[in-house]
């Protein structure tokens, strides 16, 4: 039997504890509108940059593979409704906006269909596949053929090869057969992959300029500097309006189209570990350049370089000693001839 002084005191207790958790979950709540205006005012600020230039947009990569990760449903809505917005904002006539929809091997096709509907993938140009990756191109067509499936509607979509010529399958560096069946002439030969900007200041070209007699430079410039290969922008951009906007300047007065990463979702692991599976993706050896930029098929569906061929991935496998982003000649060297 409880004493009525101790069942005072659980009372109490209870009544202390909830008025925590309902404190808890006001504060997570501020967090989250203090977290989707400061990326709302981040996507404007992106869209500002691009102004009327014509441009490709890659949205937030993992963003939507990752929502798994986040344990709170009002979390996971936030970022739905966050990439929403920025689709909105940034998806025009003049510019086409691929969402990132992870890659074969990660999201079963129908579950990542449901997350790219409630994201609102119908109002974007497509979505994006393998990006950073290393899976074989045909392996991502059959994965794009089965989202557009699920989704019940033909999306465009655009594959990373940067990496991808040594993949899981030991595939070779240029389209399969059936891929190459695919990319005959047609209406979606459309000049478009011709027509991408080559940014004579990215990371390896850079290199190349201040290593000229460097063994390695000529191939190097040749294999990666010379080819259109997208430009991430993310929170470490500063004034984000400013950076886009010299950046598609550049390729406009080139008469070209420029591809850029949107990439500051917030908290993109949530609570997960994006150590787990490193080894598959950090800087992992024996991978090879994809195929060059190009047109898939008729629809106009492409393959792009969105991860920079050479840039680590982090302190760790072909890259160790260096860091996100920085540009190594062994990792490109690692790249260009390849290595079982």
């Amino acid at each position: 039997m409880i004493a009525a002084g101790e069942l005072l005191v659980i009372v109490v207790l209870g009544y202390l504890l909830l008025r925590a958790h309902a404190g808890n979950n006001h504060a997570a709540s501020r967090r989250l509108e203090t977290d989707k205006r400061a990326y709302e005012k981040w996507v404007t600020g992106f869209a500002t940059g691009l102004g009327d230039r014509p441009a490709v947009v890659i949205l937030e990569p993992d963003a939507l593979a990752q929502l798994s990760n986040c344990p709170d449903k009002a979390q996971r809505q936030a970022r739905l409704q966050m990439l929403s917005y920025a689709i909105k904002t940034l998806q025009t006539k003049s510019d086409h906006v691929y969402l990132d929809a992870g890659h074969s091997n990660w999201v079963p096709a129908g579950q990542m269909a449901a997350r790219l509907r409630a994201a609102g993938v119908a109002r974007a140009y497509g979505f994006a596949l393998n990006v950073s990756n290393f899976d074989t191109t045909d392996s991502e067509i059959g994965y794009a053929t089965a989202l557009n499936r699920d989704l019940g509607m033909a999306k465009r979509f655009v594959i990373d090869t940067s990496r991808n010529g040594h993949a899981s399958a030991r595939a070779r560096g240029h389209l399969a057969a059936g891929s190459i069946s695919r990319a005959l002439p047609g209406p979606g030969r459309g000049a478009l992959t011709n027509r991408l900007f080559t940014d004579p200041n990215s990371e390896a070209a850079g290199w190349v300029r201040t290593h000229p007699g460097d063994p390695l430079a000529r191939a190097i410039s040749r294999r990666i500097a010379n080819q259109p290969t997208a430009n991430w922008f993310g929170p470490w951009t500063g004034d984000i309006s400013a950076a886009v906007s010299g950046y598609t300047s550049a390729a406009s007065s080139q008469h070209k189209v420029p591809v850029l990463v949107a990439y500051d979702i917030p908290h993109l692991g949530c609570s997960g570990n994006s150590s787990v599976g490193a080894r598959q993706w950090c800087n992992p050896p024996g991978r090879q350049l994809g195929s060059v930029p190009q047109v898939l098929d008729d629809r106009g569906d492409m393959g792009l370089w969105i991860k920079a061929p050479g840039e680590s991935d982090g302190n760790c496998g072909v890259g160790t000693g260096t860091q996100v982003g920085e540009f190594s000649p062994a990792i490109a060297r690692e790249l260009i001839v390849g290595r079982s």
